[in-house]
């Protein structure tokens, strides 16, 4: 636990994936490089709104102004990574249409194969952002989402399940910038979705609670 009383968050090195089908390690180095980016602004950004609040500095100024407008999107970049990152991993088999996982998307989508349909198409639109399934914590309803940037889309409450990054920095340096190239990344992607993660933050956010970020196996 942090002993200073801004923010002092690390990088979940644990999070890290390795030897993913169809997603390099060169691409992984690169997109996880910008992971820790984000950690070390959101660090930044609020030690110096900390010192403002300390100095007095607290005016509708324009610095002080753009340090609290950026801050949720370093944040949210920060957050929606470490979901991400935290499930992916080789070897995991999707869940068969019987299985409790697959009947859980159904109840919402009203089969497994429309949620993943509806996701990726979600994923395949024009922008940069990301694609969530989210649950409302007072309905236990799963929902598709877009997220702009980081913040603009991203539902207040709603406890993250599945997070697809899809800015081109997640696929542009094994699939390019042609046409259909976020299509083809979004197949890898779900190829590489690691199902019993899915399935434990869900199990989660039925008790309406949210699995922890730094967390790949299970809860202590």
């Amino acid at each position: 636990m942090s002993t200073v009383p801004y923010a002092n968050y690390e990088v979940k090195k644990n999070l890290k994936p390795k030897g993913l089908v169809g997603l390099s390690e060169k691409l992984i180095d690169q997109h996880w490089s910008l992971y820790e980016g984000y950690v070390n602004n959101v660090n930044l950004l609020d030690k110096m709104v900390w010192e403002c609040l300390q100095e007095g500095r607290l005016l509708q100024t324009p610095p002080f102004s753009e340090l609290e407008r950026r801050l949720g999107f370093e944040y949210n970049g920060m957050i929606l990574h470490e979901y991400y990152f935290g499930a992916l991993a080789a070897g995991i088999p999707e869940p068969g249409k019987s299985s409790k996982l697959a009947q859980r998307f159904a109840k919402d989508f009203g089969s497994f194969e429309n949620w993943k349909r509806q996701f990726s198409e979600i994923g395949k639109m024009r922008g940069i952002g990301w694609v969530t399934t989210t649950m409302d914590p007072s309905t236990q309803r799963l929902i598709n989402f877009w997220v702009t940037d980081h913040q603009l889309g991203n539902v207040s409450s709603f406890i993250p399940i599945v997070v697809m990054d899809v800015w081109e920095h997640a696929y542009i340096l094994d699939y390019g910038a042609k046409a259909g190239s976020r299509t083809t990344y979004i197949e890898s992607y779900l190829q590489n979705l690691n199902w019993e993660m899915i399935e434990k933050r869900m199990a989660l956010a039925d008790q309406s609670k949210v699995w922890p970020r730094d967390l790949t196996t299970t809860v202590a």
